[in-house]
């Protein structure tokens, strides 16, 4: 066989080689036409449900042990409650709301529409905040009305404690694991805790004066995280010493407005003006930040599932997004309501992702389900899949196939050269 046989012969096998290293395949090797994707049709993630009471305003959501989903309604004054299993909603009026009223706008479609004589206001209560207990209470605060408020599912009972401080404006809630309910005073630049065993309130002044502090959680070590809006900071509580400690945001007027504790115990927080996540590692005592890909999206709410992925409402973005810091990935989902302007966000046990959809027309709580009950893929989570595998082998030949192909015609050339020489 001649020389020019032999390198046509490994031409031919490293084409043929290289065809399939760039055809798609799936992880067991079959090929696969390569298409372009569809556009992705995210109505099909998400479930909606109006509100029964119009124009309620729905703000926080929070789900229970046994899947059923709270949420408060600001305008309306009511503790909203959904089963999943029936789709039916149930709304208690909250006692010390009673005799304000509604604040619904009872005009026709036309004149709802065309109506320019006045505004929006939320009524004197505005509930708020929204946590559950180990035992199933449901706790909120009431922001014009100053107290905070406990809802017993089985019995059907409220209780209501009115702040010691005068006007202080009680926002977001958190529970520790003694049950303690401890809550930012975001007029009074305050940090109360009502204590489950003496039923009693205690207040913490917070250091920087006109904090404006806003949402509030508790680690595993009961340490009480919480944002200071208006100081661009986050901070700390030790309850057993009643030390603070005040740390300072990186990006300046980050605004931001609501906190978590993932299961490492790092800091997550939403950054409303500056359109970011911010985390702060307790342990290396340092931030980190990640810009959300839709510009001015708005990060409201938050909620960290079980493989600390960092789920969140784009209150203008109009979209439920998620970050993993694993992989520093983000993904958004269209909610498919337009200007539906989500607030408050939970996972139940089931790996479902609630939120409220706070426009006054909107009116609706909403879920995806089950995005945060799937583990992160192989390939995201830095594994090789076993696509990239093959892939990988398959790199490997072709680069030896090349090399013996140049090898070789090296070789022919020389020989080649050696032969006209002998000639001359």
């Amino acid at each position: 066989m001649s020389w020019k046989k032999i390198v046509l012969i490994l031409l031919t096998v490293t084409l043929i080689n290289s065809g399939s290293i760039f055809a798609a395949t799936d992880d067991h090797g079959h090929e696969q036409k390569k298409v372009a994707a569809p556009a992705a049709k995210t109505d099909k993630l998400f479930n909606e449900f109006y509100i029964p009471t119009p124009y309620s305003q729905p703000y926080k959501i929070a789900a229970d042990h046994n899947g059923i989903i709270w949420f408060v309604e600001q305008s309306s004054n009511k503790l909203g409650k959904f089963d999943p299993m029936t789709s039916k909603f149930t709304e208690y009026l909250v006692p010390s709301a009673k005799d304000i009223g509604s604040s619904s706008w009872k005009f026709s479609e036309t004149e709802r529409k065309t109506f320019t004589g006045g505004y929006s206001v939320s009524s004197a209560g505005s509930l708020a905040g929204l946590a559950i207990d180990s035992k199933g209470n449901v706790w909120f605060t009431v922001l014009l009305g100053n107290k905070i408020g406990k809802f017993a599912p089985n019995k059907e009972e409220f209780s209501e404690y009115t702040v010691p401080t005068d006007s202080s404006g009680p926002f977001s809630l958190a529970i520790d694991s003694m049950d303690n309910i401890w809550f930012t005073e975001r007029n009074a630049n305050k940090i109360g805790k009502w204590d489950a065993d003496v039923s009693s309130f205690k207040e913490y002044s917070i250091q920087t004066p006109n904090s404006k502090p806003a949402g509030i959680a508790v680690d595993k070590k009961d340490n009480v995280w919480f944002v200071m809006s208006d100081a661009n900071k986050i901070g700390m509580i030790e309850p057993a010493t009643g030390k603070f400690n005040e740390y300072k945001i990186l990006t300046p007027m980050a605004n931001a407005n609501d906190i978590a504790v993932d299961s490492k115990g790092n800091i997550w927080f939403t950054e409303v003006s500056a359109n970011k996540l911010g985390m702060f590692s307790i342990q290396m005592n340092r931030f980190d930040e990640a810009v959300i890909p839709t510009l001015s999206s708005v990060p409201m709410n938050l909620a960290i599932d079980k493989y600390d992925r960092i789920w969140f409402t784009e209150n203008k973005g109009n979209k439920i997004g998620m970050f993993d810091p694993a992989t520093a990935i983000f993904k958004e989902h269209d909610i498919p309501t337009n200007q539906s302007f989500p607030l408050g966000i939970t996972i139940d046990h089931s790996g479902n992702i609630w939120f409220v959809e706070s426009d006054r027309e909107v009116n609706k709580i909403a879920y995806v389900a089950g995005l945060a009950a799937a583990p992160p893929k192989s390939s995201e989570a830095g594994t090789l899949s076993a696509s990239d595998k093959k892939f990988g082998a398959q790199f490997v030949i072709i680069i030896i196939i090349s090399v013996m192909v140049i090898t070789i015609l090296m070789s022919y050339f020389i020989m080649s050269f050696r032969k006209a020489n002998k000639r001359l």
